[in-house]
């Protein structure tokens, strides 16, 4: 479906554009934001493909219809129905859509789409003992007392990419032993509750590793070994990986990963769910819920 990504309606191309910013200042992740704007224009295109170039096409209806209309296409590669995980990206962008013309007054109605069911994935999580493994490998060299921080913040603080990407060293309250989070999803601020052992690597980093990849003031957490600039997401991601494979640990994770891996490791050691839900700055509890089948699924 590619080919209905050309918007030759202006009002739909300004549309795209208008949504593309609005998930920005929101805070979304960059990929996210690249990628559900990419999948609400499919849906302007179909409706392009039919003569309809105006916002007030913009219904529940025609949302539905997009969605039962994919749900009947095959795909290029595999010959078979799409996926409901892959469905359900279309759907997760259409409903943004609808929230953004809701809450903007844009034109259309808005709209709120229901996921569709099938089975659901599990994502993937460490064990306690994969992780230590990633922890062995970082050593005490520059990059292994920044990797060791970066650790710190992804799997014993369950940051996001994103969050991490965007901390600075005014993020770090080690006075009150808590991390701040400025940029989460859906631009929501949270504190996140430091231990003394994360607090430790994060100060090591900061004293030991971060003057010698200094070369240009700035305020960014990570550094990277020879620009001395803040690392990106991308670069973070990559970094994680690479530890992944020195650690000889062969499931296919990233940093995300390590986000769940501390969620499940907190609800196996009886922390509550509400109290995981607030340190994930999940939105609503059914996302924290998730955890205990991965906990149930261990025992």
């Amino acid at each position: 479906m590619a080919s209905l990504n050309l918007l030759h309606s202006p009002t739909y191309a300004r549309l795209q554009d208008s949504f593309t910013v609005w998930l920005q200042t929101l805070g979304y992740a960059p990929m996210t934001a690249y990628n559900l704007p990419r999948h609400a224009s499919e849906y302007l295109g179909w409706l392009q493909q039919q003569g309809n170039t105006h916002l007030d096409a913009l219904t529940a209806s025609s949302a539905n219809a997009f969605i039962s209309h994919l749900q009947l296409q095959t795909g290029i590669r595999t010959g078979r129905n799409h996926s409901a995980g892959h469905i359900n990206k279309y759907v997760q962008a259409l409903a943004l859509l609808g929230r953004y013309l809701r809450q903007t007054g844009a034109g259309g109605e808005g709209f709120a789409l229901r996921r569709v069911e099938g089975e659901k994935r599990l994502p993937v999580w460490l064990t306690v003992g994969e992780v230590r493994q990633l922890y062995h490998v970082t050593g005490d060299t520059v990059l292994g007392i920044r990797d060791r921080a970066m650790l710190a913040v992804f799997y014993g603080c369950g940051l996001r990419l994103n969050e991490g990407a965007s901390l600075e060293i005014s993020d770090i309250l080690a006075d009150r032993r808590l991390l701040y989070v400025r940029k989460g999803k859906g631009y929501k601020e949270r504190y996140v509750p430091l231990t003394l052992q994360n607090l430790g690597h994060i100060q090591d980093y900061l004293t030991e590793s971060r003057p010698q990849l200094l070369q240009r003031s700035t305020e960014s957490l990570f550094l990277g070994a020879n620009t001395g600039k803040g690392l990106t997401g991308q670069s973070l991601y990559v970094r994680v990986k690479f530890l992944a494979k020195t650690a000889g640990i062969t499931k296919n994770m990233g940093t995300h990963t390590l986000r769940h891996s501390i969620a499940t490791h907190l609800l196996g050691n009886g922390v509550p769910l509400e109290k995981i839900q607030l340190f994930l700055g999940h939105e609503s509890l059914d996302s924290t819920q998730l955890y205990t089948h991965l906990v149930n699924d261990s025992l």
